[in-house]
């Protein structure tokens, strides 16, 4: 199973901070910009979620799964910046990617959930000293 997944990882995940750009120069009025490489090293993208730029993607705990309007899995990520900016971004970004917005919890976590006809994405976004992302996309009966 660790060969499958790191299999997998190694298909369609390896992303690094680099690729991901710098929060410094992403940022205008501290709403993170749409990451403007989001690609895998094939050239595909990763699926139809948008990240901020500046993001820096786990490539060990994260897992996706498929590719383009297909892909699924869960991806995980830390932001450099303020946890309401990252709502922010993801509530004016998803809807260009065909995404509606069904439902959002705020407290000391927000969560955000959107659809699609095949599939529901449910992103997490924690308070901390920076903002952790946890995106979890699942094909829709």
């Amino acid at each position: 199973m660790a060969q499958l997944k790191a299999g997998i990882l190694g298909a369609f995940l390896i992303l690094g901070v680099g690729a991901c750009g710098t929060a410094t120069n992403a940022m205008d009025d501290g709403v993170p910009k749409v990451a403007e490489d989001m690609s895998l090293p094939s050239g595909e993208m990763i699926g139809d979620i948008v990240m901020p730029a500046g993001s820096a993607m786990d490539a060990k705990e994260s897992i996706i799964l498929g590719n383009g309007a297909n892909a699924y899995g869960k991806i995980i990520a830390e932001v450099r910046a303020k946890q309401v900016k990252v709502m922010q971004f993801y509530k004016e970004n998803m809807p260009s990617q065909g995404w509606g917005l069904i439902s959002e919890i705020q407290d000391d976590d927000i969560i955000l959930t959107f659809q699609k006809p095949t599939r529901v994405a449910v992103i997490q976004i924690e308070r901390g000293r920076s903002t952790d992302l946890t995106i979890t996309v699942t094909p829709r009966n």
